[in-house]
């Protein structure tokens, strides 16, 4: 073991080691995060070595308390800046944890996948999906690690021109291999990082269960499952019973997916609570059974008996489902809506299942539908579009005067993504390119996802090639992006203004805040 001594004037060879080899590491993050596309993979290598020095710092947190040799170089400092220097290294050590354990942290808020050097890792979830805590994590982690980009130059500056050139004390020379004394960088970190708890409040997820599952029988009861005034009924009618509150924020919607342990690793996707209930749930007849399982994370799953109306016509659908086979067969089958809820009774993730009983399913046929020719959006017969259930004629009332401005935003913004080439993942095959999807190829389902899409265009995330790294595009292209987008989602939010304004039933809460 090496002795704490000062005779030597400078750190052992391990701690050189961990140094260097850190400072490489954090300057290729930043290097994969500044010049984007610098290689090809560089998000994803981005996310392997932010891992890789999670592990790394503690290994040299033991080293240097326990097993390493320090230099005195800096030993005649005047006390102040021996302080600073002291504080310093301990920010340093905090933030180098920090930062990679924000990004983990967003990247489970975001449900998306975690890779190491292309190989499959099961990291232990930190949080489940949700968008509002993922944006305030990436501001947060965002000015970490500038400040700590910042500091970089600052302490290189101070070992370069302050130690080495007007002091000449060895502090610089005393962190470099043997054969390379006289060069220089070191890593300096501002901290300081609280982390963001919420209090959870008390939620009875018995009552809100027994709520839920009279509420959804009440507005949707059984029914033939062609009956197209009974799936009317319950879409005007959906959303003023328990399940309200889901209405006014985003969730994961998706399969059943068994196999599937991570939330993360399943394919869903995004939606805004009261487009998912008017677009999905109102394509299911509710029993009023239920029951209330518990998950070994903490959340509580509450499950109720629903059977689906795959009798309707095309149009009702929010796009074919029987593009796939399977997935059309998966639907049919489907006897349970399962909300996994948190301990504030916040859901984070609803799926469709076919675990739960057909007991009071009644007659069921099964419907065969025909070819899908790769339209999500078609004309009928009499030029009318399809499918009717997605339109904004649909969802706002019929006296809006805000539904011509509306349409007219979305079209010019669609037409300004398809310019930029993002069209083709948002759409309900997209699941190929990415797990959490956020789809885009209807009116209501742009409506449900313009939020987190103009985020990720912003933040120069979007659009992206088949490495997932972020393609460079014409900046007009990417301004109007932009100037549409957010075009578009004015017109949504002063639609639901005067929704809410006139005391419209099923109103956003938000809007009228």
């Amino acid at each position: 073991m090496p002795s704490n001594t000062a005779n030597d004037d400078a750190y052992d060879g391990v701690t050189v080691f961990l140094h260097w080899l850190t400072v490489i590491l954090v300057v290729a993050m930043f290097l994969l995060v500044l010049v984007p596309g610098v290689v090809k993979g560089s998000v994803a290598l981005h996310k392997s070595l932010g891992i890789v020095i999670l592990a790394l710092v503690p290994l040299r947190i033991v080293w240097r308390l326990f097993m390493g040799r320090r230099s005195s170089a800096a030993d005649n400092l005047p006390l102040l800046l021996r302080l600073g220097a002291k504080g310093a290294h301990i920010a340093i050590y905090a933030l180098l944890i920090a930062v990679p354990l924000l990004g983990w942290y967003y990247q489970d808020a975001k449900a998306i996948d975690v890779d190491l050097f292309g190989n499959d890792v099961a990291m232990p979830m930190l949080v489940y999906y949700d968008r509002a805590l993922a944006m305030k994590v990436y501001l947060i982690k965002q000015i970490a690690a500038y400040g700590l980009l910042a500091l970089i130059v600052a302490h290189a500056f101070a070992a370069i021109v302050y130690h080495h050139w007007l002091r000449g004390d060895g502090v610089l020379r005393s962190m470099l291999p043997r054969s390379l004394r006289g060069i220089a960088a070191v890593i300096v970190v501002f901290g300081g990082l609280g982390s963001s708890a919420r209090a959870e409040d008390a939620f009875d997820i018995n009552k809100f269960a027994a709520d839920l599952a009279a509420s959804l029988a009440r507005e949707c009861p059984m029914a033939s499952p062609g009956d197209v005034a009974a799936q009317d009924a319950c879409r005007q009618n959906i959303g003023q019973g328990a399940e309200r509150a889901m209405r006014d924020y985003s969730f994961l919607f998706g399969g059943e997916q068994a196999g599937v342990f991570w939330l993360k690793d399943k394919k869903t996707s995004v939606f805004r609570g009261d487009l998912f209930q008017d677009l999905y749930m109102s394509l299911y007849m509710y029993t009023g059974k239920f029951k209330v399982e518990k998950e070994a994370d903490g959340l509580g799953i509450v499950a109720v008996q629903a059977y689906f109306r795959n009798a309707l016509p095309p149009g009702l659908y929010p796009y074919p489902f029987w593009h796939s086979n399977s997935k059309w067969d998966a639907y049919e089958k489907s006897n349970e809506i399962r909300f996994r809820i948190d301990k504030s009774g916040k859901v984070k993730f609803a799926y469709r299942a076919d675990i739960g009983s057909n007991e009071n399913r009644g007659p069921y046929t099964h419907v065969e539908r025909p070819p899908f020719l790769g339209e999500w959006m078609w004309r009928d017969d009499s030029g009318g579009a399809q499918p009717v259930a997605t339109l904004f004629s649909r969802y706002y009332s019929a006296d809006n005067p805000n539904l011509i401005p509306l349409d007219t935003a979305y079209r010019k913004m669609a037409l300004s993504f398809r310019a930029a080439d993002c069209l083709g993942c948002h759409q309900p095959e997209g699941h190929a390119k990415m797990n959490k999807l956020t789809l885009l190829q209807t009116p209501l389902h742009a409506a449900t996802g313009i939020d987190a899409v103009l985020d990720e265009v912003r933040a120069g995330r979007m659009p992206v090639d088949s490495y997932d790294d972020p393609l460079k595009i014409d900046p007009k292209v990417r301004q109007d992006l932009l100037t549409n987008g957010e075009a578009f989602k004015k017109a949504i939010a002063t639609a639901d203004s005067w929704e809410a304004a006139n005391h419209r039933p099923k109103a956003q809460a938000s809007a009228g805040r």
